[in-house]
């Protein structure tokens, strides 16, 4: 349980909601408490009263004895009624402090794992399934607020009526106590069993429903796959054999909820058996009076909930020990990539000179490099042009300029500063950067163009649109920048999310431009246009451009050839076509590729 004292400061955050929850629950208990002594008094006196009446009947003092028993008994009666209501008014104070404390910690336990998880690195999330972190997010810490508000509110009242009803028969008959608390040990260690059952079932339900919530969201993100490779009938198959898993593990944690109550139920039935069985030998002892045994009954059948409740509360703290020993997990992972000892608050703008010394990459320890000893230097307002076939390096490449990933040896510069020395902030807020896959949100064209820049104008979306080649396609939907592209822009072509991710880029006015690949969904005019556009930026800002066409980088003041990881060539257009190499050989063949394409 371990984990679940990483709440204990939430309790400290919002103790103006739990002591007065807290105070609640124990009133409610202590109201309830009294309800049987009353019962026991009218159980007592009512029937000495009636045969005091029987004697004198049909005389004025059977009359006064009746008028008086009436109002006795309708004094009980209220009295018993007050007592319920001021349970159920406490009960309420209880519900809706405790229970409302809980909401407000489960909604900073969620947001607080939301900014979390959008610290953390690129590599975090190789590591970790979209479904998974999802089910985190939403079932596990469902199952910790249940923890911290339900449990704790049915335990607060639980350990009140058990003490004070235990105190109470006690003080009336020890040895009646004694018999009726001896199904209580029985009861005691089958809840200790159930407890891991239950404990070892949650665990194992939780991970199925993780793996489950993830074969669904990659299924309905890949839908236009499956429907393309007509895979609907095994992706169908996959899902029944997942949700199978799931109903498998929630069937055997039914099972064992299920064969727990009957076991429950026979126990506390036996309790009341031999309360009414010896209770009735030490009433003709005079031991005890007929309401004694009433007043019992009642007590054991108050003590019926709260007892099961600690069942329900094992469960309850099991299953939120499980859920937050995986959203620790979560916690204690630290971003690769943050801001450190070397970061310069100082350092405010980025000019936009790259300077790379050196630079290897490696995603893990044990495998080899992508990028080995990369050295080059492109001068601020200046572009750069990076091409070279399929896994030559360059996403990685150019992810570590803004830090999304990190240099395994060597150094990346900007302005001649280590990119370690600028605030992510700062680093990030000066570059715009297209990646080779583009995401959209479900918002409108408009809302994802200035995601690259909240506070942009209209006038700078329609000027951002236009350099993206984009405003003509936008003018022509009926709803313009309103329309709305869909989850991951489905309503949108290839082409148009492209374009709309290259302004959501250009609205930002980077110091930095990086392109990744970002023109690969549209054709050679709507290319020539967008490069048209760029080109006003050179000089302006740094602007970097992976292509695999030799027609989006040739007019690049340095090209550089990346072949297997390592720079194979370097230079310009003009110079690199002289030297009859890697270059050379790939224009010449996209050359004779547009030549066949035009002929078809």
């Amino acid at each position: 349980m371990g984990s679940l004292a990483q709440l204990n400061h939430y309790y400290l955050k919002y103790k103006h909601l739990f002591l007065p929850g807290l105070l609640a629950a124990m009133a409610s208990a202590a109201a309830s408490i009294v309800v049987p002594i009353v019962v026991r008094q009218a159980v007592d006196t009512i029937p000495r009263m009636v045969a005091n009446y029987r004697a004198f009947e049909g005389t004025p003092v059977g009359d006064y004895l009746y008028a008086r028993f009436f109002a006795v008994l309708m004094g009980f009666a209220g009295v018993i009624l007050l007592l319920s209501f001021l349970s159920g008014v406490f009960s309420f104070v209880m519900r809706q402090t405790v229970v409302v404390a809980s909401r407000h910690i489960e909604y900073d336990l969620r947001n607080r794992l939301y900014d979390h998880l959008q610290r953390l690195s690129h590599g975090f999330y190789l590591q970790h399934a979209t479904g998974d972190l999802i089910t985190r997010a939403t079932s596990d810490i469902e199952q910790v607020r249940r923890y911290i508000g339900p449990a704790l509110m049915y335990t607060t009242r639980a350990v009140v009526i058990i003490v004070m009803a235990m105190s109470v028969m006690f003080i009336i008959s020890p040895v009646l106590t004694a018999y009726a608390l001896i199904p209580m040990p029985f009861l005691g260690i089958s809840v200790f069993f159930v407890a891991r059952m239950v404990h070892q079932r949650s665990d194992a339900l939780q991970e199925q429903y993780s793996e489950l919530t993830s074969r669904v969201q990659e299924s309905f993100s890949g839908v236009r796959v499956l429907k393309a490779y007509a895979r609907e009938s095994a992706e169908q198959a996959a899902f029944e054999k997942e949700s199978a898993g799931y109903r498998e593990r929630s069937l055997d944690l039914a099972m064992v909820d299920a064969a727990w109550r009957p076991v429950f139920l026979v126990l506390v039935g036996l309790s009341t058996i031999i309360v009414v069985w010896q209770g009735g030998r030490l009433v003709t002892e005079g031991a005890i009076t007929l309401g004694n045994i009433a007043e019992y009954i009642i007590y054991v059948a108050l003590m019926t909930w709260p007892v099961a409740a600690f069942g329900f509360v094992i469960s309850m703290v099991q299953r939120a020990a499980a859920s937050m020993t995986r959203l620790q997990r979560i916690f204690d992972a630290e971003p690769e990539v943050s801001d450190g000892v070397q970061t310069n608050e100082e350092l405010k703008t980025v000019q936009g000179s790259v300077t790379f010394q050196g630079v290897s990459f490696r995603y893990a320890e044990d495998e080899e490099p992508v990028l080995k000893d990369l050295s080059f230097h492109v001068d601020a307002g200046t572009s750069l042009g990076i091409v070279g076939r399929t896994g030559a390096g360059k996403t990685s490449m150019i992810e570590l300029i803004p830090r999304l990933l990190q240099a395994s040896e060597g150094r990346v510069l900007i302005d001649g500063h280590p990119v370690e020395a600028f605030p992510l902030a700062v680093l990030r807020g000066s570059i715009g950067y297209v990646p080779q896959e583009v995401f959209l949100f479900s918002e409108t064209i408009a809302e994802n163009i200035a995601f690259g820049r909240m506070d942009a104008s209209e006038e700078l979306i329609d000027r951002a649109a236009e350099e993206a080649d984009l405003l003509a396609n936008v003018r022509d939907f009926p709803e313009g920048f309103k329309t709305f592209v869909g989850e991951r822009g489905i309503t949108l072509s290839g082409g148009q999310k492209q374009r709309t991710s290259i302004a959501r880029a250009l609205v930002r006015e980077p110091s930095i431009l990086i392109l990744d690949d970002a023109l690969s969904a549209v054709d050679v005019q709507t290319e020539r246009n967008i490069l048209g556009h760029l080109r006003r930026h050179f000089g302006r800002r740094t602007v970097v451009i992976v292509s695999h066409r030799i027609s989006a980088v040739q007019d690049a003041d340095q090209i550089i050839v990346l072949d297997d990881g390592v720079i194979a060539e370097q230079g310009t257009h003009d110079v690199l076509l002289a030297r009859e190499g890697l270059y050379a050989n790939l224009y010449r063949k996209q050359l004779l590729e547009e030549e066949l394409a035009a002929m078809v």
